[in-house]
């Protein structure tokens, strides 16, 4: 009896933390709520600091886009796949928590969908070799870019917001 009783304290803390480890997973996969921006698109508040990583992966985005489409000009797949590797989902996974608490879910799923996408380009573009096939993919990922452009919003979040 006296030994469940002295558990008693480590059961308890073993349900708190695994209690605010579940809280903790359900903020990093479903994020903060948006709201209705001025222009209709859902407004993602975020840190300057976080906004400021969401644009620079953006422009990285169109830095690769122009990569591939000059080597598909070229018709060269190598390069191509070069290309679409960098944006894969090893580039996604440098996120800070701070940034997936604040994105919703939706638009973590388009991203991680977009990087997939790129791995995806990357392996056809060596395996198929069909440049065709290279540039409809890339068309595809352009066109999830349109929409989450048309989609959402990112504001600066207010200090202390």
């Amino acid at each position: 009896m006296t030994g469940t009783r002295s558990c008693r304290p480590c059961w308890l803390l073993l349900a708190t933390l695994v209690a605010l480890g579940a809280l903790i997973g359900y903020r990093l996969l479903i994020g903060t709520p948006t709201q209705h921006a001025s222009d209709g698109r859902a407004e993602i508040l975020l840190a300057p600091a976080d906004r400021d990583l969401v644009l620079a992966e953006m422009r990285m985005f169109l830095s690769t886009v122009q990569g591939i489409t000059l080597a598909l000009t070229e018709d060269d797949l190598a390069q191509v796949a070069e290309q679409a590797r960098g944006m894969g989902l090893a580039a996604a996974a440098q996120v800070p928590v701070s940034l997936m608490q604040a994105l919703p879910l939706e638009f973590k799923t388009l991203g991680r969908s977009v990087h997939a996408d790129f791995d995806q380009l990357a392996l056809d573009a060596e395996q198929l070799g069909d440049h065709e096939h290279s540039l409809r993919q890339l068309g595809d990922i352009l066109g999830k870019c349109v929409a989450c452009h048309a989609t959402y919003r990112l504001t600066p979040a207010a200090p202390g917001h």
